[in-house]
């Protein structure tokens, strides 16, 4: 397995699933957020300017070389379809996705993630 993992989305539910995970040294963080770029580049990442849909820019990002794929992106919609993309990109990496809605966790699975996370914003955790 590779040494490296790529996240796709940089906001509060990759960090959430990444402190979950044992890491390796060389992470690769694929974002349109220049400031959440910023904050990656602040934790040691490489970054990828792009949008994770893209295949090319996921190939960019080294999603077909990479030991583990974070799929973190705000939209289980947008999810989803980087889920598909990344496990036709790398068979045999291990692919975790964040999911906002309860629902979504098997579905996810059947579409290649390994792990599922379910992340709700602070907001929705409140009474």
């Amino acid at each position: 397995m590779s040494g490296l993992t790529v996240v796709v989305g940089y906001g509060n539910a990759a960090l959430d699933v990444l402190r979950h995970l044992p890491l390796c040294d060389d992470v690769v963080v694929l974002d349109q957020d220049p400031i959440a770029l910023t904050g990656a580049i602040a934790n040691g990442a490489r970054v990828v300017r792009g949008d994770g849909r893209d295949l090319c820019e996921l190939r960019h990002a080294g999603v077909q070389f990479a030991g583990k794929v974070v799929v973190a992106v705000p939209d289980d919609q947008d999810g989803m379809q980087i889920t598909l993309a990344a496990r036709s990109l790398n068979r045999s990496a291990v692919v975790v996705a964040a999911v906002r809605e309860p629902a979504n966790q098997d579905l996810f699975a059947r579409l290649g993630a390994d792990e599922v996370f379910v992340h709700r914003c602070a907001k929705e955790q409140l009474p």
